[in-house]
């Protein structure tokens, strides 16, 4: 029997979602609940990867077992023996040909910015800017990475072979200091969308121009676009399937 698991975590102190030996991580702490209620040790597969620090509003994993139990009477064993930073909103059977990596269709992602007054309070959930920026800059570049392109130049993994990714949808909405940046895709590679964040914050602070922008995307190096925003500020938001 196969179950699918939706699940939000705060990522401020989990070194990402994927197993590292001996390394804090979502699916350990999920996996050894699993182990209590299974009584034997289960793998989890996640939807994707999340870094160290980044968070999910939801993420999917999904797990199999022989063990026949409720859906609500799944996620409750579980979520009572989860800490308190991770937490199961949906679980549901599904077809054992569901996978929750190989059968999304599109991700959505969301980075905060705050170029407001500092507060220690969120600083784990945003990324505060301290330079000023211009927001019509920052709208104007982004739709520089609308469409299906060679994102070489916007991802930490040098060992991909295709890195080419469509996004179906950039949108960023402004709330007084906060800045909501939504992103749209079929998928993602390894810190492209921190990458990505942190170039187009180079545009709107006036360190690059939009033009400078389109070339370091055209050109597929990495090393014109070094920069990365912190994770603090990502949220893994859906997975469309």
């Amino acid at each position: 029997m196969r179950y699918k698991c939706l699940v939000s975590y705060d990522g401020t102190m989990f070194h990402g979602f994927q197993v590292q030996g001996e390394l804090r991580t979502v699916q350990s702490e999920i996996e050894k609940v699993l182990i209590i209620i299974l009584k034997k040790k289960v793998r989890i597969y996640g939807a994707g990867r999340t870094d160290t620090g980044v968070h999910a509003i939801g993420q999917v994993f999904h797990f199999d077992t022989d063990i026949d139990m409720k859906s609500d009477n799944m996620r409750n064993a579980i979520n009572s023996r989860l800490p308190k930073d991770v937490y199961i909103k949906t679980v549901e059977i599904v077809a054992n040909d569901f996978h929750s990596r190989f059968s999304a269709k599109s991700k959505v992602y969301r980075y905060l910015i705050d170029i407001g007054e500092y507060n220690p309070l969120l600083i784990n959930y945003r990324y505060y800017y301290r330079y000023k920026i211009d927001i019509e800059k920052l709208v104007s570049a982004s739709k520089i990475f609308i469409g299906k392109h060679d994102f070489k130049s916007f991802t930490k993994n040098h060992k991909i072979s295709n890195t080419t990714r469509t996004i179906y949808d950039l949108n960023i909405s402004v709330d007084n200091s906060l800045i909501t940046i939504t992103i749209h895709g079929d998928g993602f590679l390894h810190n492209m969308v921190r990458i990505i964040m942190a170039m187009l914050l180079e545009v709107a602070r006036g360190k690059i121009t939009k033009e400078e922008l389109q070339m370091i995307l055209d050109s597929k190096n990495r090393k014109l676009a070094p920069k990365t925003s912190p994770p603090n500020g990502l949220y893994l938001v859906e997975v469309i399937y």
